[in-house]
């Protein structure tokens, strides 16, 4: 049976759940609510840092945390419930609030962008809509390539006009959701046309085959169909969603709402066509740079290529890093080309690729995943050392032949 709990409602200024802090008399956990925006999230891992593990720190006990903080601006009150899946239920709940926030992100005033993607979707022709996989085969080094997809130039063409309207926006958060379904009809609401279109464009960043899936369950015509009904319906008049004002004031979010106080400001209604959201492949945190960093092994007359590239965040890259070059420095020395030639190529490259995660500032909490532990420097893992090896080896080479000369 699961223990009962009690727990706070935690909002932040503009009324939006952030999560609930829970309790029993051994903890205090945090459920953060999957329908909220990336900014609440956000705000409410920082509100948990400041107010929940500050108050423990301190040595109050569990169940007095809730109690203190349910005096707090924006916490409700202390409240029973039958276990923490209760409450993991309750924030997986969406609200119509968390719909008309999609919406409200929607580029309704831009017709140029909406006319864009009507014509993009409507010349798609059966050619155009096949989608055909490369990769899986063996190359003379023996690597297998991961399949992918090969799309056609109309098919992305059209699936990019998406972001032109306003459909990717940080009012949701995609990769801790689930894809929207199909009505038996084979229809979406529109806000689940946002959360798919959503799903399907950043989650092909992710994992190859999203948009071939999208377009074989007809999930993609579907939401196309359901923002351009969208669209049709409110161009004309005042959108019952969008509280714009035509230029925040100072203090003010673009709601019209106090910032946050935890949290960041949110995003500008609308988008570029060209991508702007880009997100680490490893955590979803953000900034990245998109980088490659390689491993090389070489046994004697085989060898071996490995590769992580995309988007990372300065942690997760330079995890990436420290693991890819020490592999590189005791296990890629170990046969004629890879000693002159590939081990070098790819030391020097992971050396380039790391100094463009190490510019980038300490990164933003992700969604679908915790920052990876960059764990030791390579100078202090001892396998890395087996690169003397070779390199002492290849000295007395030299000094000997400058001995015998």
């Amino acid at each position: 049976m699961p223990a009962p709990v009690q727990y706070i409602t935690v909002s932040a200024p503009d009324g939006q759940v952030m999560g609930y802090a829970w309790g029993d008399s051994d903890e205090v956990g945090w459920v953060d609510r999957k329908a909220s925006s990336v900014d609440a999230y956000r705000a409410g891992l920082e509100w948990y840092d400041a107010k929940v593990r500050a108050a423990r720190e301190r040595g109050v006990a569990p169940l007095d945390v809730l109690g203190l903080l349910s005096r707090e601006p924006g916490v409700g009150p202390v409240t029973a419930a039958p276990g923490v899946a209760a409450i993991e239920e309750l924030a997986r709940t969406v609200t119509p609030a968390d719909d008309q926030r999609l919406l409200a992100a929607l580029d309704r005033d831009n017709p140029a962008a909406w006319r864009e993607l009507g014509d993009a979707f409507d010349a798609l022709t059966d050619e155009d809509r096949k989608v055909e996989w490369g990769g899986g085969e063996k190359d003379a080094n023996g690597v297998i390539q991961m399949p992918y997809p090969r799309y056609s130039k109309a098919l992305l063409h059209a699936v990019s006009t998406l972001q032109g309207v306003g459909a990717l926006t940080t009012e949701y958060r995609w990769s801790a959701n689930p894809l929207p379904r199909l009505s038996p009809e084979g229809r979406l609401s529109p806000a689940d046309a946002v959360r798919a279109a959503m799903a399907v464009i950043l989650g092909e960043r992710i994992s190859d085959g999203m948009i071939d899936q999208a377009l074989k369950s007809g999930l993609l015509d579907a939401t196309v169909e359901s923002l351009r009904s969208w669209y049709e319906a409110n161009r004309t008049a005042r959108n019952p969603y969008a509280q714009r004002p035509e230029a925040p004031q100072a203090g003010q979010s673009l709601y019209g709402a106090p910032q946050p106080q935890y949290g960041m400001p949110p995003a500008p209604y609308g988008m570029s066509p060209q991508p702007a959201y880009e997100a680490c492949r490893f955590c979803g945190g953000t900034p990245v740079a998109r980088v490659t960093f390689r491993a090389h092994q070489g046994f004697l007359i085989l060898m071996r290529f490995q590769k992580y590239d995309g988007p990372m965040c300065g942690n997760c890259g330079i995890a990436v890093y420290r693991t890819m070059m020490t592999v590189t420095l005791w296990q890629g020395w170990w046969s004629p080309f890879s000693l002159f030639l590939f081990t070098p190529f790819t030391v020097v490259w992971n050396l380039v690729a790391r100094r463009k995660v190490s510019k980038l500032p300490a990164p933003v909490p992700g969604q679908h995943g915790r920052q990876a532990d960059p764990g030791k420097p390579v100078r202090q893992r001892p396998l890395a050392y087996i690169a003397l090896i070779p390199v002492l080896w290849i000295c007395f080479m030299i000094f000997q032949g400058l001995t015998r000369s």
